[in-house]
């Protein structure tokens, strides 16, 4: 099968033709149809992870994907042959990822969390939405932004901010998101109340503008700690300033008037439940920014791959 791998931490990722893993006890063999881009299959293959769990070489990367269930392992009672099935693939050990033609998955993964594609949601669609749009519904789910209340996203084009800006909407909340003034509009139309456009206005100038009595919370999901430590004044006592790109320092994550901290991803069958969900429902839906064949996958690894709207999720098109 074709498959984007590393022998070992610290290589460039490649197409290879590797033998189709089998199903093990507790197992499920998926043919993978689609698979997306996150920022954590680099992490990976670059070994900046590996102390986060075991790994299995030779290593297909890959976390998020969609596809049909083709045979299951011994004692699987959650999936049976035929399923659509779509999430993110993190088993322990990890050695099969969905950047492939085929992958195996625990059917309850150690590290992830796997789910039936809701409806007819087209595999695409499925794979743009495990990672980041499980970690969106978290880092909101922990805010605790009141509905009516008033939530700067800074990065709101990428993955996660395109879901945040989607989500906090559908739960009533005042949304300031940063945006490049070519896709000011679109970001708009996923729900944001106010876009200030990258470069035209200081950040901190213009939430005086928008939010003179100051925000309720702020979402990092760009990384940049200058904008945080420069911002964290803007949000009001007892309130929030969260990261999902490790964008705070020790100082703010040591501050007793707001709320902080570096968010990771938890309770992840319970997000992906609440994602698929609010997909059926219509209330949010992936933003995919660019589509490409499995062959791409390393020159998307690597940021060579350009888009003409919201970033969002790049996504590859196994078969």
């Amino acid at each position: 099968m074709r498959a984007i791998g590393i022998e070992r931490f610290g290589d460039t990722p490649a197409l290879k033709e590797l033998p189709v893993p089998e199903p093990g006890s507790g197992q499920v063999q998926v043919a993978i149809e689609a698979a997306a881009i996150n920022p954590l299959d680099m992490g990976i293959a670059s070994g900046a992870l590996a102390g986060l769990g075991e790994y299995r070489f030779p290593l297909t990367l890959g976390m998020d994907g969609a596809g049909t269930v083709t045979a299951i392992g011994d004692g699987v009672t959650e999936f049976r042959v035929g399923d659509r099935v779509f999430g993110q693939f993190w088993s322990q050990p990890l050695r099969f990822g969905t950047f492939a033609e085929v992958c195996v998955v625990q059917a309850v993964p150690a590290f992830g969390a796997l789910a039936a594609v809701p409806g007819e949601l087209p595999s695409q669609e499925a794979a743009a939405l495990p990672t980041a749009g499980m970690t969106a519904l978290g880092v909101l789910d922990h805010m605790r932004v009141p509905e009516g209340g008033t939530l700067l996203v800074i990065g709101a084009t990428g993955g996660v901010g395109t879901f945040a800006v989607q989500a906090a909407a559908a739960l009533g909340i005042r949304t300031i998101a940063t945006a490049s003034a070519r896709v000011a509009e679109q970001v708009r139309g996923l729900g944001a109340t106010e876009i200030v456009v990258r470069g035209a206005e200081p950040l901190e100038q213009a939430l005086r503008r928008l939010a003179p009595g100051g925000v309720d919370a702020i979402l990092d999901v760009v990384g940049d700690r200058s904008i945080t430590s420069s911002l964290a004044g803007a949000v009001r006592d007892g309130g929030a300033l969260f990261s999902t790109a490790f964008g705070l320092d020790e100082q703010l994550l040591a501050d007793q008037r707001i709320r902080t901290a570096n968010y990771r991803l938890d309770r992840k069958p319970e997000r992906l439940a609440e994602l698929a969900r609010l997909v059926t429902a219509g209330t949010i839906r992936p933003v995919i920014g660019a589509r490409l064949p499995l062959e791409e996958a390393p020159r998307a690894l690597a940021g060579g791959v350009e888009v003409t709207g919201p970033r969002g999720k790049t996504v590859l098109q196994v078969r």
